[in-house]
């Protein structure tokens, strides 16, 4: 949908590689979509650096008029946005997410930080009352939604008292899906030039507790879904075990975890089929399918 980016976050090389923004036709993403229904793909996911930034280099936001036309093609089942940028989060954009019954209630807020000194040394436009205000009106708006995001530890000058906040972050704000990198820097970089770089091994230690508190929040998080019915798109077979690869709506592919399903007849990869929940891991669920009589509204 789009290429570039304009943000310039000081730790990115992405706009010194792939330049400013540049959006694509609303006409031909809507052609793409109608054109990958009719060879029978279901999920569409929008994707770019920051599609909610679609459209601003025409000197206006188009991306809800994006979803409201991709949610009118025929044949598409579910549609997923990667990514949002939380002070891009706007009452039109929640509004575009809740009129789209397309539209999954997933979102990923690539946020990095929630420290306001950190984030302004990353050069991001929102401070830390942007982010946790995205954050309240999204589950506010959509008590189900799942939301992702990613953060980096061991940015340069971060101090332990700023880690340790993050670390308070994590716990109260219970993403249901997260990722944390230790800080590299990237060639070309402002960050990669900044004083107070820390040494590797503390990076790493700083990331390493972020996800070990990620870890035990997924699996409370995962725990409840046992004994729900799931609606899951099959991904494939995995020939080790035998069991099918599926996800949920809450699941993004290839980034987040399966929904591991056994059956005794085929399932097909693109094929939604519903599925209970009897067992759940750290990043993973269980489970079987069941017929349309057997289950409850699937989730």
């Amino acid at each position: 949908m789009a290429e570039g980016c304009n943000n310039r976050c000081h730790y990115c090389a992405t706009p010194l590689i792939r330049g400013p923004l540049r959006s694509r036709p609303l006409e031909d993403c809507v052609a793409e979509a109608r054109w990958l229904a009719g060879e029978g793909v279901k999920e569409l996911v929008v994707v770019a650096q920051d599609p909610t930034a679609y459209g601003e280099d025409w000197g206006k936001n188009s991306i809800c008029q994006l979803l409201d036309e991709l949610n009118a093609v025929e044949g598409i089942r579910w549609i997923r946005i990667l990514y949002a940028y939380p002070e891009r989060i706007t009452d039109e954009f929640i509004a575009a997410m809740q009129r789209n019954e397309k539209v999954v209630r997933y979102l990923d807020l690539p946020i990095q930080h929630c420290n306001t000194r950190i984030l302004k040394a990353m050069n991001r436009r929102g401070d830390e009352e942007v982010v946790k205000s995205a954050i309240r009106r999204l589950r506010a708006a959509m008590p189900d939604i799942t939301l992702r995001t990613t953060l980096i530890a061991g940015y340069p000058g971060e101090t332990e008292a700023e880690f340790e906040q993050l670390c308070e972050f994590v716990k109260d704000t219970r993403f249901e899906r997260l990722g944390c990198f230790a800080f590299s820097p990237e060639e070309g970089t402002p960050a990669a030039r900044m004083e107070g770089q820390l040494p590797e091994e503390e990076k790493q230690r700083r990331a390493g507790v972020i996800m070990d508190l990620q870890a035990r929040i997924s699996a409370q998080l995962l725990e409840k879904k046992v004994g729900s019915v799931q609606a899951v798109i099959c991904d494939g077979v995995d020939e080790e075990s035998g069991l099918y690869l599926c996800r949920s709506a809450a699941d993004a592919p290839e980034i987040d975890g399966n929904i591991c399903v056994a059956s005794d007849t085929p399932l097909y990869p693109g094929e939604f089929y519903r599925v209970k929940i009897d067992e759940s891991e750290m990043y993973d669920l269980f489970g079987y399918v069941v017929e349309e009589n057997e289950d409850e509204s699937a989730q």
